[in-house]
């Protein structure tokens, strides 16, 4: 057994302890986290909407730079994370050590590397550090904390952590600047 493989049967027989928290942790801190970040972006839009509010200016506004400063960076992570998942068929951890390590709750059985949790949480909290530092910074605290829910669940390595950890990271920064190239600002 390497080194990886120990880690996640250690975690996996403490999150054995506490299956409610580990899968609420790993599963449903990406949905409170989607939340925080819409929520910090209309309070950014809000902010600095010009008066009406619902005028078409503002709408427009609305829309285009929730595509392409909030969504587009997200999908294009995950669509960078999709190819390379399906380039790097990696068994997940309770599939490759079926009689040490147990899924603490139902999971499809595909490969996992890299996390597209990760990846896709990751990617959000970047783009929220953006429009606010703190509520970006409660995303980044809750997408470490479900990657090592996710570890403990028995359905990533760590290393599926870490490497979806730095596609999210870097994917948004390199799309701002493709955008800034092309002359597209934030309205």
């Amino acid at each position: 057994m390497n080194f990886e493989t120990s880690i996640v049967k250690s975690l996996n027989h403490w999150g054995a302890s506490h299956v409610g928290l580990v899968k609420f942790v790993a599963n449903d801190f990406v949905y409170l986290a989607l939340l925080i970040g819409v929520l910090t972006f209309l309070y950014i839009e809000y902010k600095v909407a010009v008066k009406p509010l619902f005028s078409p200016f503002n709408i427009r506004k609305l829309i285009a730079d929730g595509a392409l400063w909030l969504a587009l960076p997200m999908v294009t992570a995950v669509v960078i994370s999709e190819i390379l998942s399906k380039a790097i068929d990696r068994a997940r951890p309770f599939v490759a050590h079926p009689s040490e390590i147990k899924a603490l709750f139902p999971h499809s059985l595909d490969g996992g590397f890299p996390s597209h949790h990760m990846v896709f949480t990751v990617a959000l909290a970047v783009c929220v550090i953006e429009m606010h530092d703190r509520a970006g910074w409660v995303v980044v605290a809750m997408a470490v904390l479900s990657g090592i829910a996710r570890v403990m669940a028995g359905i990533h390595y760590p290393s599926d952590i870490i490497v979806g950890i730095l596609i999210g990271a870097v994917i948004p920064p390199i799309t701002a600047k493709i955008l800034n190239k092309f002359r597209f600002k934030r309205l």
